[in-house]
């Protein structure tokens, strides 16, 4: 699916995923709620050139937001905090934005940027009190991750790992 419009929708405790995008493009994600589901509250799947604005996505039995296999997206003043594993998570994905998100109190990794995730940029988001990392970096590299805020994180507030190569942080 293209160019879809998704506006203060509520899509808590589903028993997959809130909100996912598979293999869509140019949609707009815009003041909506993926709270409480079993798996992911929102997951963007082989998706490219999405907005993600002001969404929520807190308490997800794994993860808050996902990209997987997803480029050149842009995620700005979204929430995901408190969720099972991590709070934003990128698999196999390159080329995103992410700016001046929150990712707090997660059970294990605030932003975690994992297999292959090449050329994104991090900045001004906020990364705290997670049980593990605040943004962490495995075998992704070419990464730009500057001016964010990550303190009380019990492990480390930036961990590059496995062939992390060329970041700038």
């Amino acid at each position: 699916s293209s160019n879809n419009t998704l506006n203060n929708n509520i899509d808590n405790y589903n028993s997959n995923y809130g909100i996912s995008l598979d293999s869509s493009s140019n949609n707009t994600l815009t003041n909506n709620s993926a709270n409480s589901n079993s798996q992911y509250g929102i997951l963007l799947w082989y998706s490219s050139n999405n907005t993600l604005t002001k969404n929520i996505a807190n308490y997800n039995s794994n993860f808050g937001i996902t990209l997987s296999s997803s480029g050149n997206n842009t995620l700005t003043n979204n929430s995901a905090n408190s969720n099972s594993q991590y709070g934003i998570f990128l698999w196999y994905s390159s080329n995103n934005t992410l700016s001046q998100n929150t990712a707090n109190n997660n059970t294990q990794n605030g932003i975690y940027l994992y297999q292959a995730s090449y050329y994104n940029t991090l900045t001004r988001n906020t990364a705290n009190n997670n049980s593990q990392n605040g943004i962490i970096l495995v075998s992704s590299s070419n990464n730009t991750v500057l001016q964010n805020f990550i303190y009380k994180n019990n492990n480390y507030s930036i961990m590059i790992d496995g062939t992390s190569n060329n970041n700038t942080i």
